[in-house]
């Protein structure tokens, strides 16, 4: 009687809240195809609020080429974000008027019951910081923040974006996400995703055409996720981009997880950049020859398990991690799954057979923990091959990493929690550009302290490719050390939860930021009583590059102490080249105390700095000359103009275009003909600075680039005086 009259009540709330949606239909569609952007750290993307699949890109504005930075483009339900999470269980009855009962039942966000998903809170998207007001040669930064900017969001945690919602997969589970982000720049190569999963029931027509609430024990229950590398941008490897036969394939990959052996410490499945076996050579690392070697693939992208419920629970003091979940892990193309023999699958579904072992027991992993169900890992099979396992192919591969938890006996108004970080790190890329020109030049020594002197960091069965010279297995062993940088990102993730997300907090960027190029060198200003208030706080440092080519490093030109306070900050960048392309950041920096119980052993006693992404500075300051008014001293450089140049490069003209015009007035018409008398272009230079200088990017008025030839300048003053100069353009 109880549980009919709870039903009832249950089912009138629930129908008073279906009224609201079936009046509001724009207002349910647009729930459910909300997304929140995330631009913090080195993994972006977007999350949809029906925890689904869409298309991000955020390629185009700021997508900063120095801070090598994964963009997951959300197209295939990977979990980087919390996305795509597969829900199954056996005996399920679904939610029509027929009582149909599914002998297993294997559903993701949408279904043919929820053709757009089910949303039950709106998804939010908060950041603890803000992009500062950033002005470039008098002309604002136009770049607005990816979130809502809202301290007073932030009180359980140091995390510096937070994502979350709520959505219903038709099985009657409600999935809570709370996904977190780091500016801190020991924990910034990562993003936490807490995930709580709770048997609520779900609503079913009656006969009557009514609602009524279904509270169902799921039986067999597992939550699986995925991963896979077939669907991601890279800032870094594209400018300058190589030619099309050094692209690196991200598709080719050595698939491995960590944590399913006795003895493990860690649950991490990672991957990395593997040969490919259908060329010839040693290409793992995606050495580009014509860019003097250095490797654009020496990353690993990895997710790594902190929590996973033992039990389902209805009280959070119940819940405790078992460090055997997830049981089942696998790897492969889902296409290439072969299907289960006679007997082995009781339940008629491979989906469901895959999800709960029966792949991994096939091809199970040597010395697995007993109990489990651990699938091989493709560097440990002793082949140069990647593809050489059952689902694994050389061919439109999308091999993935697939991770099940279960199976758990789910009865109603229960709960299980899912924590797990997905991360991005490697060597970096400097230290991978260094290799590359070593192992081009011949000259690359192996990596210090190596676990195995013949594989470094890699399985100690690793093949390197047949026709590998030792200079390519010394470039491949220095690609392995990444693995222990993925350790210590796990390391890191899994003391951050442990230490309930209250790790040390990074300091503020700064709220105002102005460069301005004058005569006697980049005058940069800024303010930042945020960063200054901070008991910790070490002052500032400014860092500059040539060009906005990711072969060239950002250099640190100016480095201040913890007395570095004032309202305005002022610094005189004067060690410049008049006319070249510079690109500057600013940071604040604070430091970890050696004493600091809530930082990870590692990162004590060690410097923090404000995120490098909260300065988008998509624009260069090209530092000008003072001006003067003798029009006889007018120059024009360089002349002849050689698109070849190696100069242009030096001063940071990525795209080969840049004329130069020094010692103008301050104010003064500039015409330029062809040798035709065709007006080509005309420019007034009157600068706010009252600079002498400034750079043509050789575009026409008609936004076409020039042609080689002869051209004629026509500089003509206010007062009338004119002066004539030839330049010769040769492309």
């Amino acid at each position: 009687m109880n549980s009919k009259i709870f039903c009832y009540l249950k089912s009138k709330k629930i129908f008073c809240f279906l009224v609201l949606i079936f009046t509001l239909p724009a207002a349910a569609q647009t729930l459910e195809s909300q997304t929140a952007q995330v631009k913090l750290g080195r993994i972006w993307g977007g999350v949809t609020a029906n925890g689904d699949q869409a298309t991000f890109d955020f390629r185009s504005g700021f997508f900063p080429n120095d801070y090598d930075i994964l963009h997951y483009r959300g197209q295939y339900n990977d979990n980087f974000f919390g996305s795509g999470f597969k829900l199954a269980a056996t005996g399920w009855l679904a939610p029509t008027q027929k009582d149909s009962i599914y002998n297993v039942a294997v559903f993701g966000p949408k279904n043919d019951f929820y053709p757009t998903g089910k949303v039950i809170v709106p998804i939010t998207n908060y950041l603890r910081y803000k992009y500062p007001n950033q002005i470039i040669d008098n002309k604002s930064v136009g770049i607005t923040d990816f979130g809502v900017y809202d301290p007073l969001q932030f009180t359980d945690g140091t995390f510096d974006q937070k994502i979350e919602g709520t959505y219903l997969n038709v099985l009657g589970v409600e999935v809570k996400r709370k996904i977190m982000v780091w500016s801190q720049n020991y924990n910034d190569n990562y993003v936490i995703i807490d995930a709580e999963f709770s048997n609520v029931g779900y609503t079913k027509k009656t006969a009557s055409g009514g609602d009524s609430l279904i509270l169902d024990t799921l039986k067999n229950f597992h939550i699986s996720l995925q991963q896979a590398m077939g669907n991601n941008y890279y800032s870094v490897g594209s400018s300058p981009p190589p030619q099309t036969s050094e692209r690196p394939n991200y598709t080719n990959v050595w698939q491995h997880y960590y944590g399913g052996r006795p003895g493990d410490s860690l649950r991490v499945f990672y991957f990395y950049s593997a040969d490919d076996p259908t060329s010839a050579g040693d290409n793992m690392g995606s050495p580009v020859v014509t860019q003097q070697g250095r490797l654009l693939n020496t990353n690993f992208t990895f997710y790594t398990i902190l929590h996973a419920s033992k039990e389902p629970y209805t009280n959070v003091a119940q819940d405790v991690d078992d460090f055997l979940q997830p049981k089942v892990t696998y790897i492969g193309n889902e296409t290439k799954f072969p299907s289960p023999d006679a007997g082995e699958d009781e339940f008629g579904s491979k989906n469901f057979w895959a999800i709960r072992g029966g792949l991994s027991d096939r091809d199970s992993l040597p010395g697995r923990i007993p109990g489990t169900h651990h699938g091989i890992n493709n560097d440990e099979l002793g082949t140069a091959d990647f593809s050489n396992f059952t689902s694994g192919t050389t061919s439109s591969n999308n091999s993935r990493n697939f991770s099940s938890f279960g199976p758990y006996t789910f009865l109603p108004n229960q709960k299980i929690r899912i924590v797990y970080a997905c991360g991005f790190t490697g060597i970096g890329y400097e230290k991978a550009q260094e290799i590359g020109g070593k192992w081009l030049s011949g000259t690359l020594e192996d990596p210090p302290n190596m676990p195995n002197p013949q594989t470094g960091w890699l399985p100690s069965n690793f093949a390197f490719p047949q026709n590998a010279t030792e200079q390519d297995e010394r470039k491949d062993r220095w690609i392995s050390m990444g693995i222990d940088s993925v350790m210590l990102a796990a390391f890191r993730a899994k003391w951050n939860f442990q230490n309930n997300y209250l790790i040390p907090q990074a300091p503020p960027p700064p709220d105002y930021l102005q460069i301005s190029g004058y005569g006697e060198g980049v005058e940069i200003k800024w303010s930042d009583a945020a960063a200054e208030a901070m008991p910790n706080f070490e002052g500032y440092r400014i860092m500059r590059k040539v060009s906005n080519a990711d072969s060239i490093f950002y250099q640190e030109i100016y480095s201040s102490g913890s007395d570095d306070k004032a309202v305005e900050h002022l610094y005189m960048d004067k060690s410049i080249l008049v006319g070249a392309q510079y690109y500057y950041y600013l940071q604040a920096k604070a430091k970890i105390a050696a004493d600091d119980l809530t930082a990870d052993p590692f990162s004590r006693g060690k410097m923090m700095y404000s995120n490098r992404v909260y300065i988008p500075n998509v624009s260069f300051i090209n530092p000008p000359r003072f001006s003067q008014n003798d029009m006889s001293r007018i120059r024009i450089a360089p002349n002849p103009y050689n698109i070849n140049d190696p100069l242009l490069r030096t001063y940071g003209y990525t795209d080969g275009r840049g004329i130069n015009f020094f010692n103008l007035p301050p104010e003064v018409t500039v015409k330029i003909f062809s040798e035709n008398g065709d007006l080509v272009q005309s420019i007034e230079h009157h600068p706010v600075e009252k600079s002498g200088s400034f750079t043509w990017d050789m575009i026409t008025s008609s936004q076409q680039v020039i042609s080689s030839g002869i051209y004629i300048a026509v500089f003509q003053k206010p007062s009338g005086e004119i002066s004539y100069q030839k330049f010769i353009v040769v492309r």
